[in-house]
């Protein structure tokens, strides 16, 4: 004996299987044509283009009355004597930096360690050979920076070991 599903439930059922595809089927175009769009206005990038994508991002000059800073970002120790070190400082954009390296107030003469202009992110590092014949100890990284007459020094500590 076959039993009759009620002519309201069937109703029902039917209609929210139609919705269900509607739901789905408008979600499937959405996606489609907006991607779609998205690509076709999408900058294209071809050899030489200078404009800027998505995402990239451009360092901006420093003002000129900005005031003259620096920091440590890092700096390699501790080593020791005879092996290489660095150091990174951030400072403005654009400024004269100069380096000195001291050992027992010995000056290192490391052709490592000459001045440098901070890239346009205001990065600048130097990388020297540690003085075989530096001794044992903390000894001072002395950094300055200038940018348009004002100045900063910033110091890190160099630890040499055996």
């Amino acid at each position: 004996m076959k039993r009759r599903v009620p002519r309201t439930i069937r109703n029902i059922v039917i209609s929210i299987v139609i919705l269900i595809i509607l739901f789905v089927g408008s979600g499937i175009a959405y996606v489609y044509f907006t991607n779609k769009s998205d690509a076709n206005n999408a900058p294209v990038a071809t050899a030489g283009d200078t404009t800027q994508s998505y995402g990239e991002i451009k360092p901006s000059k420093p003002n000129p009355k900005a005031p003259e800073q620096a920091a440590v970002e890092s700096i390699i120790t501790p080593v020791s004597a005879g092996s290489n070190s660095s150091i990174s400082v951030k400072t403005n954009a654009g400024s004269k930096c100069t380096i000195t390296v001291t050992y027992k107030d010995v000056l290192s003469k490391d052709s490592g360690l000459t001045p440098k202009t901070a890239d346009a992110w205001g990065n600048v590092t130097w990388s020297w050979t540690v003085d075989a014949s530096a001794p044992v100890g903390t000894w001072p990284v002395k950094v300055t920076c200038v940018y348009n007459g004002r100045s900063a020094v910033v110091i890190g500590d160099l630890k040499v070991t055996k």
